[in-house]
Parts: structure tokens; C-alpha cells; sequence
């Protein structure tokens, strides 16, 4: 559908510039940001005024992506790096920089700008980043999709996934029982040394606005949103890529990597198989693996025998959140 849209669109003009900047994260020696360039705003919620759900979807994934537009990253009022957006109009950024120490115990966000060029149109943003305290004792990594929220992958024809996804506002999604109350007893601890979250979906950067929409309401803790571009069947099939949250893990543990964190996830699609595949390669990184249960007895069966092979890392399944904060507290990872 992508390509079809797109399609339609080879003779539109580009006429504005719009900058929609993803949540980027700094690590000891450097910073990862991301976004894309757009020739117009994505609408996502009651606020932009659509009067039915599917409207919004649709101009969601309706955006006109802006190729070979000059991208500038300047922090502190500096230039940092300059790149040119792909042919899907992201922009890409891993630099090196040397932080000062934290002295706060909670998470920083830092702001920085990007400047965007292309033939005689500019603009810029202010964005912000995220840089947590080198003394958390661990970090989270967690899966979004059928782990805090439903999605309905798995049902009949995809139905309730299509009506979850394109019918419903991010206002109106309800998340897991208790997953919020979980989650925010994991982001405390005695120290008062914020623990950073990382999440993790396969949903496309279409749906970005919306799922930060929902994590907000919910008051689920703030943290770093990764999700990816939208997936190319073609390429998929001949490709041998790691999956998306693979590669999302590991450069996460790449750039931390004096730290340890716990990996939250789901037993309905690859996360067991994922989750400990890696901590069998860094058993000293993976404090433990909580993993959601589904309603599909096939997909459990299949999660039980993967796991029941596994001794590297504790692994826990749990029904919701009033389980999962029973397991933690066991496992010493909640006070």
C-alpha cells in the first residue's frame, strides 16, 4: 500500500517542510536521534479534529516523505554532523560526544535542533533526547505489542488487529490490566536512580505519535520509543537482517555496556525465541526475562518448550500486571 501511495504521489510538489524528530538516547561516548522529514504534519489523535479514527490512520500512513533533504544536528549551538534523508525521508544520526557526569539521579532530557535544507525551503526543530544516570542498576527493555497493549495479531483473518490499529483512537486503546501499575514499580527504587525504558514495537514510524499518545495517558514511565520503517515484503523475504527488535536490543546493549537489563515481552509471536537467544550470548547482560501469556494455547505451547530448554536467565510468564509485580518482587527486582 506504501508503494501505491507513494506512487500517487511522484508529481506532488513539495511546498513546506515538516520535521517529525523520534526519541533519541545518549550513551557513554555518544547519541543516537532519529526522524523524518514530511512535506506535511501527520495527524494522530482527537486533537488534530478528525471525526472518525480511520481518517487519522489514513493520514498517518498518507505522509510524503522528503528525499535528499540536508539534515544538520547542532547541540549545545554547535553543528554536530550533517546527513542527507534516504528515499524514505529519514534521517539517521550515531555520533560520538563526552558527556559531563550526571549529578541529577533522574533521567535528563536534553534538547538539541535539527535543520533541514531542501532546494529553497528550510526549517528546523527543537527535539530532545534522553541521557539516564550512569548509576541505574539496571534497565528495561520492553516490547509494546501485546505486552502493554492489545493488538489482536493473532486473531481470526487479523481482524481485531486492523480494527485496533485503523478504527480505534490511541485515546480510546486499553492497556493490559495493571501493566502501567508495573511498570511504574519497576522505574522505582530506593536509590532514586531513574531506571531508563527502552520500547520496542513492530509497529511502522507511521504509528509513532499514536503509541506515544497512549503510553502517555496510561502513565506508563517516559522512555525511549524504537520502532521501524514500514515493512518491505519483498525485501523481507530475500533479506537475512536480524528481526527489528533483535537489532534494537543489541545496539542497546552495545552502547551500554557496563549495564544489565531485564526484557519484558509477550508469549504470542518471536519474543521467547529472541529474548533468549540473546541472553544465551550475554548471560551477564539479561538479569531476567518476563514474558506475558497469550490467550493462544498453540503460541504458549510453543513458548513453554522454548524456554523450558533455557537455564541461562530466570524466565517468568505472568497473566498481568498484579502477577508480574509478584515475580519481580521474588526475583529482588522490585523493593
Amino acid at each position: 500500500m506504501k508503494q501505491f501511495l507513494k506512487f500517487l504521489r511522484l508529481s506532488k510538489q513539495v511546498d513546506h517542510l515538516y520535521i517529525q524528530s523520534f526519541s533519541g538516547y545518549a550513551f557513554a561516548d555518544g547519541l543516537r536521534v532519529t526522524g523524518r522529514v514530511l512535506n506535511h504534519k501527520p495527524r494522530n489523535s482527537k486533537t488534530d479534529n478528525s471525526p472518525y479514527a480511520w481518517q487519522a490512520s489514513f493520514a498517518n500512513f498518507n505522509t510524503y516523505e522528503v528525499e535528499n533533504v540536508q539534515v544538520t544536528l547542532w547541540f549545545n549551538g554547535k553543528p554536530v554532523a550533517c546527513c542527507l534523508t534516504n528515499s524514505e525521508g529519514y534521517y539517521y544520526f550515531e555520533v560520538q560526544m563526552l558527556w559531563e557526569e550526571a549529578k541529577e539521579k533522574q533521567t535528563k532530557w536534553l534538547p538539541y535542533k535539527i535543520q533541514c535544507e531542501y532546494q529553497k525551503l528550510a526549517q528546523e526543530k527543537k527535539c530532545w533526547f534522553f541521557q539516564p544516570n550512569s548509576n541505574f542498576d539496571y534497565g528495561i527493555i520492553s516490547d509494546i505489542d501485546d505486552t502493554l497493549i492489545h493488538t489482536g495479531v493473532n486473531s481470526f483473518f487479523k481482524w481485531e488487529l486492523i480494527k485496533n490499529s485503523i478504527f480505534t483512537l490511541a485515546e480510546e486503546r486499553v492497556p493490559i490490566n495493571s501493566a502501567s501499575k508495573f511498570y511504574q514499580a519497576l522505574r522505582a527504587q530506593s536509590t532514586d536512580v531513574d531506571r531508563p525504558f527502552f520500547y520496542l514495537s513492530n509497529s511502522p514510524f507511521n504509528l509513532y505519535s499514536y503509541l506515544q499518545v497512549f503510553l502517555r495517558i496510561h502513565k506508563f514511565p517516559k522512555g525511549v520509543l524504537l520502532l521501524r520503517d514500514f515493512p518491505n515484503l519483498w525485501r523481507q523475504m530475500f533479506n537475512q537482517e536480524k528481526p527489528h527488535k533483535q537489532k534494537e536490543i543489541l545496539r542497546i546493549l552495545n552502547a551500554f555496556q557496563d549495564k544489565t537489563f531485564v526484557l519484558i515481552g509477550d508469549s504470542g509471536e518471536h519474543d521467547p525465541s529472541i529474548y533468549t537467544e540473546i541472553a544465551q550470548v550475554y548471560p551477564d547482560r539479561i538479569t531476567a526475562i518476563l514474558l506475558r501469556r497469550v490467550k493462544s494455547k498453540s503460541k504458549m505451547r510453543l513458548a513453554s518448550r522454548i524456554v523450558s530448554k533455557f537455564k541461562t536467565t530466570p524466565v517468568v510468564f505472568f497473566s498481568n500486571g498484579e502477577e508480574a509485580i509478584t515475580a519481580a518482587k521474588k526475583m529482588g527486582l522490585i523493593q
